[in-house]
């Protein structure tokens, strides 16, 4: 018992990350700071799909046999089918994460910031760096509300898992001394600003995840098929790719904005489980919600009225 309990924690090295956005394309500028809360949920739409399908088929093959006088037999493709959604919904299932971000500009044109994330599971660092601009100025006389403006910017981010289980705690005869989950993850930010009330962004993402087990805790699973019967050894390493990306929408005005996106896309995750390569990925939905907090005017800008040329108090007029 010792060994499937194992077995099933330690496979959720695997596919389930935090794949909220909550940003758009536009960097904050230097004196900008901007802090957010949020929740997201994590929904394995393809195992779950697979879980309805299979109870169905099985429902009618019990009712058959009932119906029949006959014996149930579950045959072994769909023995092995149930095993891996077992397991892909035993190491990923779904449910909520909390986050807290802090984001900070670098450079006074909105080029690049920085951002520390802190979830439910995990400690993001980020960056993001603008590549193109369109529309209006940030030094544009205009009013924050009216303008317009275009912005992509790509972002690179790397986050390490917390892990910590009071079951692996209480397998007494099992010490973990070295378990590492690290994702990396590339995503291109694209946004449209209307005004600073309404605020549309899309992210296609790339997300890769790798996780190290303990060897000593690999070695000891070599030992599972005999006392077991089964070969349920760990792999040494676990890898997992996510393929997608966010819409989402923010609305507010300059202090403040509400955060609600969508994040689609298919993970996939493969490791050799009690003796075969098993797929524990699928197609995977991450609705979130946050809101987030910024000072619209950089530290140690001076606020005050905008001078146009030609008026009296810019240096190059005529006065009469």
């Amino acid at each position: 018992m010792r060994l499937l309990a194992l077995l099933v924690l330690l496979t959720a090295t695997g596919c389930a990350s935090n794949l909220s956005t909550l940003q758009t394309a536009k960097p904050l500028a230097r004196g900008q700071f901007q802090v957010s809360g949020g929740m997201g949920l994590y929904a394995p739409a393809g195992q779950i799909v697979t879980v309805i399908d299979q109870g169905i088929k099985q429902g009618q093959a019990i009712k058959k046999a009932i119906d029949s006088g006959q014996p149930y037999h579950l045959e072994e493709a769909d023995a092995q089918k149930l095993l891996n959604v077992g397991l892909a919904l035993a190491v990923a299932p779904p449910g909520t994460s909390n986050e807290l971000m802090a984001r900070a500009g670098l450079l006074e044109d909105h080029t690049l910031d920085l951002g520390l994330r802190l979830s439910t599971n995990s400690v993001r660092v980020d960056g993001k760096v603008r590549l193109l601009h369109g529309g209006d100025l940030q030094d544009s006389p205009l009013p924050d509300h009216k303008r317009r403006s275009f912005d992509v910017a790509l972002g690179l981010g790397v986050s390490r898992h917390l892990f910590k289980s009071p079951v692996l705690d209480a397998l007494e005869m099992v010490q973990i001394d070295d378990f590492s989950r690290w994702d990396f993850e590339v995503p291109l930010y694209m946004s449209m600003d209307f005004g600073d009330i309404f605020k549309l962004y899309a992210a296609p993402k790339f997300i890769h995840s790798r996780t190290k087990l303990d060897q000593k805790l690999v070695d000891y699973s070599q030992f599972g098929k005999d006392v077991t019967g089964f070969d349920i050894a760990l792999p040494g390493r676990v890898t997992s790719n996510f393929f997608g990306t966010t819409v989402g929408f923010a609305l507010g005005y300059k202090y403040v904005h509400l955060f609600a996106e969508l994040t689609t896309g298919y993970t996939d995750c493969r490791p050799v489980l009690f003796g075969q390569k098993r797929d524990l990925g699928g197609v995977t939905l991450y609705p979130s919600v946050g809101l987030a907090f910024k000072n619209p005017t950089p530290l140690g800008r001076a606020l005050g009225p905008t001078v146009s040329p030609g008026s009296p108090e810019s240096p190059g007029a005529v006065v009469p």
